[in-house]
């Protein structure tokens, strides 16, 4: 028995997983070529080029004085609208009280001047949401966490909409390993297997997994790309590992 225990304690030792050989890049796992669809001129750029931002933070703003004015003038008709539409309320309220003593008219009126007062205070809300819906038109914020790869606007120049691209950012610091490996492994790559690997230069081994498997084969080098998500390392940076393929 215990030889038997022992052939197939053996047995495993010669059983090892496959390693496949692959380069690779780093690259940004988002790169974004941002716009405005608002028009106006640039008051305040936050940012400068090489900057770190997080996602939500305020890059530029354009000029916004007259669209402040319209929200205002939005919040004070709402205002206005909310007191007409409490008093055709209080109205309707007492007129349901005394429904049955008052002529079907009069009760009419005063249920057509309550529905007139509630459609008024529902287009002051919507009114009040437009112009806030413009105002953050005007705003131009990170869509992530990221690094300004490049600025094509100054404070002063006008904005013309979609059509011009105002702000490049990279994704920091969330990057992708760009794996490259031959073609005759297509079949054996599969997400989720590990790739162990070590930047150009160091000595320390890194950890990842396959996250994306390109769908088709480079035609001039015959290559198969994949991608491998990382964390805190340089757009730029290039070596080389092995995807494990357990069997």
């Amino acid at each position: 028995m215990k030889q038997i225990w022992l052939l197939f304690l053996l047995s495993l030792s010669f059983v090892r997983a496959e390693e496949l050989y692959a380069s690779f890049n780093v690259e940004a796992k988002m790169q974004s070529q941002l716009v405005l669809e608002s028009i106006g001129v640039v008051e305040q750029i936050f940012v400068e080029v090489s900057q770190n931002v997080k996602k939500g933070d305020l890059i530029l703003n354009l000029d916004s004085k007259s669209e402040k004015i319209a929200l205002q003038n939005a919040k004070n008709d709402h205002a206005l609208a909310l007191v007409e539409f409490q008093n055709a309320q209080s109205k309707m309220q007492k007129f349901k009280a005394v429904r049955e003593v008052i002529d079907k008219q009069s009760f009419e009126d005063i249920q057509s001047a309550f529905n007139a007062s509630k459609l008024r205070l529902e287009k002051a809300k919507l009114n009040i949401a437009y112009y806030e819906n413009v105002l953050e038109k005007k705003r131009l914020v990170a869509p992530y966490d990221g690094v300004i790869a490049n600025k094509f606007i100054q404070v002063g120049e006008g904005v013309g909409g979609v059509g011009r691209v105002l702000v490049e950012i990279f994704s920091y610091p969330d990057v992708k390993l760009i794996l490259s490996f031959d073609e005759k492994f297509k079949d054996k790559v599969k997400l989720g297997q590990k790739f162990l690997y070590k930047i150009d230069g160091e000595q320390k081994q890194r950890e990842g997994k396959i996250a994306l498997i390109y769908p088709s084969i480079e035609p001039k080098t015959r290559k198969i790309y994949a991608e491998v998500y990382a964390k805190d390392l340089k757009p730029g940076l290039f070596g080389e590992g092995q995807i494990i393929i357990e069997d």
